[in-house]
């Protein structure tokens, strides 16, 4: 009885102490926050603000999920200078192995992409907002994968051992040509009576 407490008590800490991080990220950076109120409030929030142009929505049907993308005119949460700062909300499906069931689950993408000016500058600026961000928050997640890209770049996911997904992502890239450098943040949640929330798994 008391190894069943101590797990489940761990277990609550250390989800508590994940979301924690992935609430100061969203607040932090994304000019409206999942976690702040109900999803349905924070969704009408985002879709209706008036600093986003080139908006792009794709309501949720039988054969799709939901999308939608925008462009902000001013907002800028970054330490240099973009060009152009996205913001992506996206369902996806993902296929998650849970004792040796193979579950799909739904969530919820929520990413900003700034983009920095062309050349060497805007690498250095793309890879120290990285370094900035990595510094501040890796300590709040248990591990994390690096994958390198090919052209130029790295994409780091953070995670909690018991959590069914990655719920925060860093990633900054360069093309060929050094043309467009792209620095993104991603945080990932699951959405149950109207609220954003992080799950996680117990495992025996």
């Amino acid at each position: 009885m008391r190894k069943c407490l101590l797990l489940v008590f761990t277990c609550a800490c250390s989800i508590l102490h994940a979301q924690n991080a992935v609430i100061k990220v969203a607040g932090n950076y994304f000019k409206t926050s999942p976690f702040e109120k109900e999803f349905s409030q924070f969704l009408q929030q985002l879709l209706s603000d008036p600093s986003l142009s080139n908006k792009n929505t794709r309501k949720k049907t039988d054969s799709t999920l939901f999308f939608f993308e925008g462009r902000y005119g001013t907002y800028n949460p970054f330490f240099f200078k973009p060009i152009q700062t996205r913001v992506i909300l996206a369902e996806k499906e993902q296929v998650v192995v849970q004792d040796s069931l193979s579950i799909l689950h739904t969530i919820y993408e929520y990413q900003l992409i700034g983009y920095a000016p062309p050349g060497i500058q805007g690498i250095n600026d793309v890879k120290q907002e990285f370094d900035k961000i990595n510094r501040r928050f890796m300590k709040d997640f248990s591990s994390y994968e690096s994958s390198e890209l090919k052209k130029g770049g790295l994409i780091r996911d953070y995670m909690y051992t018991s959590f069914p997904f990655y719920p925060f992502t860093l990633a900054w890239a360069s093309n060929t040509d050094h043309t467009e450098n792209i620095f993104a943040i991603t945080v990932r949640f699951q959405v149950a009576d109207n609220w954003a929330y992080l799950p996680f798994i117990v495992k025996d």
